[in-house]
Order: structure tokens, then C-alpha cells, then sequence
């Protein structure tokens, strides 16, 4: 089963998802969604109601940076993950007060 990417084409957040997605080269099924309606299949996957939401055979995956993360562990072929811990700090700021 591929993983599948939820996704509002909008959200700056599930932007960053499709592109670490892309960037990794993993194979996955894309569903964009309406969040003024949200059906049913997707508040099962996704209880909060959020974009982006990974589906994986088990686990699912509704932060855009824990997206990120997964899809840059399986293929990373730059080296983004071997950015400074400086770089992860400012994520985690960035991602935390502001939104």
C-alpha cells in the first residue's frame, strides 16, 4: 500500500509536506481535500481534522515537520537532515509561537 498524503493545496504546511515528499522520491497517493467540507474517510484518518495527514499502513503522521522528517528518513539525497541543530531550533520556533 502506498502512504497517503491528505492535503489542501493552499496550506503553507502541507506545501512543505508535498515537497519533502517530492524532494525524497517516495511513491504515494496524493488526496486533496476540501476542509469547508470534510468527508467522512478523512476525519477517520485524521481525527483533528488537519492538514497534511500521511497515512501509513499503521501509524499516521499530522504534522507537516513530522512529515518532513519521515520522508527525508527514508531518502535524503542532499543532506538536508544534517542541517545544524541551530536549524532545528528555529523550526521548532517557527512551527510553535507562530502558529
Amino acid at each position: 500500500m502506498l502512504p497517503i498524503l491528505i492535503s489542501f493545496q493552499r496550506c503553507p504546511y502541507a506545501i512543505r509536506a508535498r515537497m519533502a515528499l517530492r524532494y525524497s522520491g517516495v511513491q504515494r497517493e496524493l488526496r486533496e481535500v476540501l476542509l469547508r467540507n470534510k468527508a467522512p474517510g478523512f476525519l477517520k484518518a485524521s481525527p483533528s481534522g488537519t492538514v497534511p495527514t500521511l497515512v501509513l499502513a499503521h501509524p499516521v503522521v499530522d504534522e507537516s515537520f513530522d512529515i518532513t522528517l519521515w520522508a527525508l528518513e527514508q531518502s535524503d539525497p542532499m543532506g538536508w537532515l544534517d542541517m545544524l541543530e541551530a536549524g532545528y531550533a528555529l523550526v521548532e520556533e517557527t512551527d510553535g509561537s507562530f502558529k
